[in-house]
């Protein structure tokens, strides 16, 4: 046994108004069920199962924790089990963010806020091996983003249901991934990856993977931001109490 990745989620903005549901839990492939698992715990550690609601003001929009690791001592080279979380989104938009009592406006010269920078490349100054692969290089991952079509066919647009998948690049036999990823989407919108680096030590583990969504009540078109970092996320937050819209 080479270690658990654990990778937390959290969505920790969503308008007034909209209740979000995850409904339901898929493993991907690869998926060999006598080598891999890729389970959802709750902060409880007690496995989650869908459907279930997210809710910002409890525990921070805490969704839950994907625990990957292999399930024998010594399981096959090999991209691991993948967890996809798909969630929707119900009700109107009626204020915002933490107002009860407003009504969302945007400026329409600005009302989009532009994604923010991501940290692909980052690594922790205590990991004491360097990575073996590149992020950026779509043949690392088993999830290829210009391949993958919209979370729920059948939804009309504008979308309100989209996908978390949670993965690894490649496991070696007695080593850890080097980095493990959160793709997020929106309808049939261009996924994109929030991305870790992977320490060395098996006491180390991913840093958060932090999401905030937003509407524009203008085309009730549904936008989301993934982020790494609890100050970008809680600016992003910020942006949807003063009723701007964020892009993906």
């Amino acid at each position: 046994m080479v270690g658990t990745i654990k990778q937390q989620l959290y969505v920790t903005g969503i308008p007034k108004g909209l209740t979000m549901t995850v409904t339901a839990l898929n493993l991907l492939p690869p998926d060999p069920p006598k080598d891999w698992r890729a389970t959802l715990y709750d902060s409880a550690e007690r496995e989650r199962f869908a459907p279930f609601t997210i809710d910002p003001s409890v525990n921070q929009g805490y969704v839950g924790e994907v625990k990957m690791y292999g399930a024998h001592a010594f399981p096959s080279n090999s991209l691991g089990a993948r967890l996809e979380i798909l969630w929707k989104l119900t009700g109107t938009p009626t204020g915002r963010v933490g107002d009860a009592d407003s009504e969302v406006t945007t400026d329409p010269a600005n009302d989009t806020v532009v994604h923010p920078p991501l940290k692909p490349e980052g690594s922790d100054p205590g990991d004491q091996a360097p990575p073996t692969v590149d992020p950026n290089d779509p043949d690392v991952w088993a999830t290829q983003l210009d391949q993958l079509g919209p979370a729920d066919p059948r939804a009309e647009e504008p979308a309100r249901s989209g996908r978390f998948i949670v993965e690894t690049t490649e496991w070696g036999l007695i080593q850890r991934p080097d980095y493990v990823a959160v793709v997020y989407q929106v309808g049939s919108a261009t996924p994109l990856r929030v991305v870790s680096k992977v320490a060395a030590t098996i006491i180390d583990q991913p840093e958060d993977a932090l999401f905030v969504i937003g509407v524009n009540t203008n085309t009730q078109e549904i936008g989301i931001n993934g982020v790494q970092d609890k100050v970008v996320s809680d600016t992003l937050v910020s942006y949807l109490i003063q009723g701007i819209f964020l892009c993906a």
